[in-house]
C-alpha cells in the first residue's frame, strides 16, 4: 500500500465518485461529463483518491453521508490517462479517507474563467471514467 503523502506516480490509479445524476449506464457514455465538474468550494481541484492508499475501492465512500453513499458510482481512473490529457495528480490528504488527491487544474475558479477547455477536459475524464466503474449506485 502506497503512503498518501507520496507523490502520485503515473502507474498508480485514482478513483473518483459519481453522483447518480452523472451515472448513465445505457448511454454510450456512462459517466457524464458533469461528473468533472468542480463544485464552487473546489477551489484547489476536484478529489480523487489514490486506488494504492485504500483496502477497497468503497472505502472511499466514507467521505459521503451515510445516507447518501448508495446513491454513488465509483470510477477508476489510470493516472497515465490523466496525464497524458495535460492534468496532474496531487495529494491532498484530508481526515476521513487515506489517499485524497486532487486535479489541480479542474478547479473552480480555472474552468469559470476558461469553460471551453474545462468542458474539453471533463468530457475526456468522462470518456476515461467509463471505461472502469467498480462500484454502482443502488436504484
Amino acid at each position: 500500500m502506497r503512503q498518501e503523502d507520496e507523490p502520485v506516480l503515473p502507474e498508480e490509479s485514482v478513483l473518483r465518485l459519481i453522483w447518480r445524476d452523472f451515472f448513465k449506464p445505457d448511454l454510450d457514455l456512462a459517466v457524464q461529463p458533469a461528473a468533472f465538474e468542480p463544485r464552487k468550494n473546489e477551489v484547489d481541484g476536484i478529489s480523487v483518491f489514490r486506488l494504492e492508499c485504500v483496502d477497497n475501492p468503497r472505502d472511499v465512500l466514507a467521505v459521503i453521508a451515510d445516507e447518501k453513499r448508495d446513491k454513488y458510482a465509483i470510477a477508476v481512473l489510470p493516472v497515465t490517462a490523466i496525464i497524458a490529457l495535460g492534468l496532474t495528480v496531487q495529494p491532498s490528504k484530508i481526515a476521513k479517507v487515506s489517499g485524497h488527491a486532487i486535479l489541480p487544474e479542474l478547479n473552480a475558479v480555472r474552468c469559470k474563467a476558461d469553460r471551453a477547455r474545462c468542458k474539453a477536459f471533463q468530457k475526456s475524464l468522462a470518456e476515461i471514467a467509463s471505461l472502469s466503474i467498480v462500484h454502482r449506485p443502488v436504484s
